[in-house]
């Protein structure tokens, strides 16, 4: 006959240890950070975008104006007659500079944003005259 084993009672403590927390925190950091650093260059590439759309707008108020006015507008002028609705300024929140004539072809004003440096004459900078 056989012999009987002894019936063993263990009992198991459930949860996680502190090494498997921190690991799983450290992957969602990773995660987060990776989807930020995307989310970051669309928003850049977005504000860029929307600033180059907004002065070539510009260029098209201003060449309105002046075939109906038969003169130079600022950018006052073109807020007082109602071609914009208000002094422009770019993704950065920094004016937009407007000036006609202008010297550079084929657009008969220059209007140039200063970019995300907010400083003139740097490579940054978005012109009409450039395309």
């Amino acid at each position: 006959m056989r012999k009987a084993l002894p019936v063993r009672l263990t009992v198991h403590e459930s949860g996680f240890t502190l090494l498997e927390i921190m690991v799983v925190l450290a992957i969602i950091g990773l995660i987060t950070a990776a989807i930020g650093v995307a989310v970051y260059k669309k928003f850049h590439d977005a504000q860029i975008k929307t600033t180059e759309m907004q002065v070539q707008r510009l260029v098209g108020d201003a060449s309105q104006y002046m075939i109906m006015k038969n003169k130079c507008p600022s950018a006052d002028d073109l807020v007082t007659e109602q071609y914009i609705s208000g002094l422009p300024k770019d993704a950065w929140g920094t004016p937009i500079v407007i000036t006609c004539p202008g010297k550079h072809e084929p657009d008969p004003v220059d209007v140039v944003s200063w970019g995300p440096d907010k400083t003139s004459d740097t490579a940054d900078d978005i012109k009409s005259w450039v395309h």
